[in-house]
C-alpha cells in the first residue's frame, strides 16, 4: 500500500473531471494504493495464500478445456467426417461452459443476463435473430470472459494476444482481429477487417462465423461512466446488440481494470472470495438509412439508446462523458510520475539511514 502522503497526492490528481471515468473506485482506492486497516491486510494475505492458488488453477483449467474443445473441432472432428455445422455448434456449446468454469474460478459465482424489453411498446412484437455485432461498456479484462460465456464472440485484440498460451489458440480459432493501437496502418487494416466481418455476418446471420464483440469506448472505465463511442463497430451499417454490464460488489473490490497495476489487481481479485456481474441485453438496434451513411451519427445514437435504458428496467445509471483515451493516458502519465518521484525519495531516505 502507498504511504499516506503519496496517496493524498494521487487522490488530489484524480479529482480532475477529465480523469473521472478512469479513477479506480473501490475500498482499495486510487490506483489500488489506499492504506488498508490491519484486519483487511491479514485477510488478503490469508486468502492470497490459501484460496488464490485454487482459484487460479480452476481458471486455467477452464481455459485449457475451452482450448482443447477448439482443438478437437479443428483436428479430430474432420477426421470423423462430422459436419461443419455440428462441429461449430458443439464448440459453441462446450466452449461457453468451460469459459463459465473459468469465470467461476475467478470468483464470479453469479453471472446474470437480463434481456430487456423495448422502451417503445410498439416494437415489442419484433422478432430478433443473432446480431452481427455486440457493443458493450468496457471495464476490465474479465469482461471478455463474461461475453464469451454468453455468445462466444470474436474480439478486436491487441497484437500478440495470439501468441499467449491457451488464450492465443482460442482467439485464433474463434477469429479474433489483431491490431496495434500505436501503428496507424495496422489500425486501419483492423477497421477494414472489422467492417468486412460484420457486413458478411449481417448478410448471412445463420453462418457459423461468430459475431463480433466490440467495446466502442476504445478503453476501460470504472463502470460508472459511458464515454464517447468510436466508429469501428458502426462502419458496416449493420444492426447491433447493445449490452450494459454492471459489477455488483464494486464498492469493495472492483473488477474494473482502468487505472491499477495489473499484478496488484489480479492478486486483489484472486484474494477476494466472490464477484457478481449483471449484463443487461438491450433490444437489437436497427440503423436508419441516415445512420448507415454516417457511422458517427450511428455510434452516438446507439450510445444515447444505451443511456436511455439507464434507470429503466433495473439498469443502473451511467454518466455520459466526453473523456477519451488521450485523457486516460495523460492521467496515467501524471500518476506514474508521482509514484516514481515518491518511490525515489523513499529509496534515498533508506540509503541515508
Amino acid at each position: 500500500m502507498a504511504k499516506p502522503r503519496l496517496y493524498s497526492v494521487l487522490e488530489t490528481q484524480s479529482r480532475d473531471p477529465r480523469f473521472a471515468p478512469f479513477v479506480h473506485q473501490d475500498a482499495y482506492g486510487v490506483w489500488g494504493l489506499k492504506p488498508q486497516p490491519l484486519p483487511e491486510i491479514i485477510l488478503k494475505l490469508v486468502l492470497g495464500i490459501l484460496v488464490a492458488p485454487l482459484k487460479a488453477t480452476l481458471t486455467v483449467f477452464g481455459l485449457a478445456l475451452a482450448c482443447n474443445t477448439c482443438r478437437v473441432e479443428k483436428y479430430l472432428m474432420p477426421v470423423l467426417s462430422i459436419s461443419k455445422e455440428y462441429r461449430a455448434a458443439w464448440t459453441l456449446y462446450w466452449g461457453k461452459i468451460w469459459i463459465r468454469l473459468a469465470l467461476f474460478g475467478l470468483g464470479f459465482l453469479s453471472v446474470s443476463w437480463i434481456k430487456l424489453d423495448h422502451l417503445d411498446v410498439r416494437k415489442q412484437a419484433e422478432t430478433e435473430t443473432e446480431a452481427p455485432v455486440i457493443v458493450s461498456n468496457h471495464m476490465g479484462w474479465s469482461d471478455i470472459l463474461v461475453h464469451m460465456s454468453r455468445s462466444w464472440p470474436a474480439f478486436v485484440a491487441k497484437e500478440g494476444i495470439d501468441k499467449v498460451p491457451i488464450v492465443g489458440y482460442i482467439s485464433q480459432h474463434i477469429g479474433f482481429i489483431y491490431a496495434m493501437r500505436a501503428i496507424k496502418e495496422t489500425s486501419k487494416s483492423a477497421a477494414v477487417q472489422l467492417k468486412d466481418r460484420i457486413a458478411a455476418k449481417a448478410i448471412d446471420p445463420t453462418s457459423s462465423v461468430r459475431p463480433m464483440q466490440v467495446f466502442p469506448e476504445g478503453t476501460t472505465t470504472n463502470g460508472r461512466y459511458l464515454c464517447k463511442f468510436k466508429t469501428g463497430a458502426f462502419l458496416a451499417g449493420a444492426p447491433v446488440r447493445p449490452v450494459v454490464m454492471h459489477f455488483l460488489n464494486q464498492d469493495y473490490v472492483s473488477p474494473s481494470w482502468e487505472s491499477i497495476n495489473i499484478k496488484r489487481h489480479i492478486f486483489i481479485m484472486m484474494a477476494t472470495l466472490f464477484h457478481k456481474v449483471i449484463c443487461y441485453e438491450l433490444p437489437i438496434y436497427y440503423p436508419s438509412d441516415a445512420e448507415k451513411q454516417d457511422p458517427v451519427l450511428f455510434a452516438e445514437n446507439v450510445r444515447q439508446n444505451m443511456l436511455s435504458y439507464c434507470g429503466n428496467q433495473g439498469v443502473p445509471n451511467l454518466i455520459p462523458c466526453d473523456s477519451t483515451l488521450e485523457n486516460k493516458l495523460e492521467y496515467h502519465k501524471l500518476s506514474k510520475a508521482t509514484i516514481a518521484e515518491h518511490s525515489g525519495k523513499f529509496r534515498k531516505s533508506i540509503k541515508k539511514e
